[in-house]
C-alpha cells in the first residue's frame, strides 16, 4: 500500500491571525475566505488556531465578540501540528486522538499549510466514514467509562477495538498488560 504523504494533499493557503486580533475580526475574515479556522503567528511562527467552534463558545458564554480577543480564549493543552513528510494516516490518528478537524502543517517552525478532515475524505472517503463513527461512538462512552471502545490507545498511539479506561485514559489490552 502506498502511504500518502501529508504534503500531497495539504492545502497551502493558509489564512492566519495575530492574537490581538477580535473574535469578531477573526470570524469576518474566516467568512470572507471560506474557512473553518485561522492560525494564531506571533513572530512569524504559528502558535495556535482559533476555529469556528471557539466562535461559537464565545457567543454561547454571552461574551461581546467585539471585545474578546483571540489571545483572551482558553488554550488548548497542545498546539496539534503536522509534518509534510507525515503520512495521511498519521494525522488522521492524531485527529482522532485530540478530537480536531485541522492540522497546521509545520517544518522547522514554518507554517506550511494546514491539513483538514476534507482534504482526507477526498483522498479516502471509506476510511473518513469509518474513523468519524468511532470517534461518535468514543465521545458517546466518555459518559460510560465501564464500556469498551474502539480508537486510539493514548499510551502507545495505536488502534484498538478494545479500548478501557483506566484513570481516566483509553488503554489498549497490550498497554493495560504493560
Amino acid at each position: 500500500m502506498v502511504m500518502v504523504k501529508v504534503k500531497s494533499i495539504m492545502k497551502t493557503r493558509v489564512i492566519t491571525a495575530d492574537p490581538g486580533l477580535t473574535i469578531s475580526d477573526a470570524a469576518k475574515i474566516m467568512t470572507n475566505n471560506r474557512v473553518g479556522s485561522l492560525i494564531i503567528m506571533r513572530n512569524k511562527r504559528p502558535v495556535g488556531i482559533v476555529t469556528d467552534d471557539d466562535i461559537v463558545g464565545v457567543v454561547a458564554r454571552n461574551r461581546n465578540p467585539r471585545q474578546v480577543r483571540i489571545s483572551d480564549l482558553p488554550l488548548r493543552k497542545k498546539f496539534i501540528t503536522a509534518s509534510p513528510e507525515e503520512s495521511i494516516m498519521e494525522v488522521t490518528k492524531k485527529m482522532i486522538k485530540n478530537g480536531i478537524k485541522r492540522v497546521p502543517v509545520v517544518q522547522n517552525g514554518r507554517l506550511l499549510g494546514i491539513v483538514s478532515d476534507k482534504e482526507l475524505l477526498l483522498i479516502s472517503p471509506e476510511l473518513i466514514g469509518v474513523l468519524s463513527e468511532k470517534l461518535k461512538m468514543r465521545v458517546e462512552s466518555v459518559a460510560n467509562p465501564e464500556k469498551t471502545i474502539s480508537g486510539i490507545c493514548e499510551s502507545c498511539g495505536e488502534y484498538s477495538d478494545l479500548l478501557e479506561n483506566v484513570g481516566g485514559s483509553w488503554i489498549c489490552d497490550d498497554c493495560r498488560e504493560d
